[in-house]
């Protein structure tokens, strides 16, 4: 519960570099609702070119600590998969603030996660982001064992292997799923890259050689 000019509050943001993404965009929102509600905001705190499927992150485990610390009571996000995109680790994180008297707002849910209906809900936006991931994972290998059927019938030659260049396709590819929180390794796997030609497309997007395409 939030009381004007009382409630201690802290802002978190994480950013895509891959994509150029501003955490002020988040941030601003953040800003509006704190001040909105005459929230103390005690710290912003800000992970950038870190992906949500990653546990450990610089700002999330700093933003722990102060939370033990009991330095604030709610944590404000601009939506729940800044926070994470893994169904298990959203849970352990809210039972985890949830005994330091610590809760979590998100402003695109629109729900605050300190009740039963908002835990209830977190359960099921959480599932059905990871559920969606999965999907898009099948398609992809459905989409691709169907093309090389196709290629077997047809004696095309066509196979899904490692091609020694590059596309824009697969250039796009490589960063559709580094955005959703692959790690290099299942990217080289389900692209059908090597490692090193995966790093390499990142690396060219991140200093800006090659424009964002997702």
């Amino acid at each position: 519960m939030i009381i004007p000019g009382k409630t201690k509050v802290a802002l978190y943001s994480r950013v895509s570099t891959l994509l150029g993404q501003d955490p002020e965009n988040q941030l601003v929102h953040l800003r509006r609702f704190a001040a909105d509600r005459s929230c103390i905001v005690v710290r912003e705190f800000v992970d950038r070119g870190i992906s949500g499927s990653r546990e450990r992150r610089p700002a999330l485990d700093e933003m722990l600590v102060q939370a033990r610390a009991g330095d604030f009571e709610i944590i404000v996000v601009a939506a729940l998969d800044r926070l994470g995109r893994n169904t298990k680790h959203m849970l352990t994180l809210i039972d985890e603030l949830k005994e330091f008297g610590v809760t979590i707002t998100s402003l695109r849910e629109g729900i605050q996660f300190d009740s039963p209906t908002g835990q209830m809900m977190l359960t099921v936006i959480s599932a059905i982001a990871q559920l969606e991931r999965s999907l898009i994972s099948e398609r992809i290998r459905n989409a691709l064992a169907a093309k090389a059927l196709a290629a077997k019938e047809s004696g095309s030659g066509w196979r899904c292997g490692r091609p020694g260049v590059v596309t824009p396709s697969i250039n796009m590819w490589i960063q559709k799923l580094r955005y959703e929180g692959r790690s290099i390794r299942e990217i080289a796997k389900v692209v059908g890259v090597g490692k090193t030609t995966v790093l390499r497309v990142l690396a060219a997007v991140q200093k800006g050689s090659a424009k964002p395409t997702v």
